[in-house]
């Protein structure tokens, strides 16, 4: 109810156009204790409670949809932290603390890349107008194009058309 409130007095107030904060595709990624989830078909009636309000005021709606890689901890997501490469990630979200996630395995990527996909098409049906693919500010797709961060030698890492598939293949599906 209160962000409904809060995005629904922008609306008020004549914005076109409001993108909503970073929803993550699936649990793994939320990287705050109250996120927005498409992740799941549960979370549709809630989005779309959203969406109806804003669209009353006739304002077109985004989701941005980031994954928090690296920077996110159990306690938050409910599941282990998973990056391209398994290097420590300094995560704050009440607490500071420094997490080391697994590293994903090519079967683990292509499963990610299916979330955001799935999570798009619920992002549709709860009536949002256009999805918003995060790629920046050291979350999952940019942790795959950072060298720094992402050590792997496969298919996913090194040159950086091999760093960039993970986020082609998100944008194209």
């Amino acid at each position: 109810d209160a962000a409904i409130a809060y995005y629904s007095a922008r609306a008020k107030g004549g914005v076109g156009l409001i993108t909503v904060e970073m929803a993550s595709p699936e649990k793994a990624g939320r990287h705050r204790h109250f996120e927005l989830g498409p992740y799941d078909d549960k979370c549709i009636p809630g989005l779309r409670r959203l969406t109806d309000a804003l669209h009353a005021y006739g304002a077109q709606v985004s989701i941005q949809l980031g994954h928090a890689g690296g920077h996110t901890r159990s306690d938050i997501s409910g599941e282990t932290p998973i990056a391209p490469s398994a290097i420590p990630h300094t995560v704050q979200e009440g607490t500071t603390e420094v997490i080391v996630p697994e590293e994903m395995t090519p079967a683990r990527i292509e499963r990610t890349i299916q979330a955001f996909v799935d999570a798009a098409q619920r992002a549709q049906r709860a009536g949002f107008d256009l999805v918003e693919i995060h790629a920046a500010h050291g979350y999952l797709l940019s942790q795959f194009l950072a060298p720094a961060e992402n050590q792997r030698t496969d298919d996913y890492g090194g040159a950086l058309a091999n760093r960039a598939r993970i986020a082609i293949a998100v944008v194209r599906r």
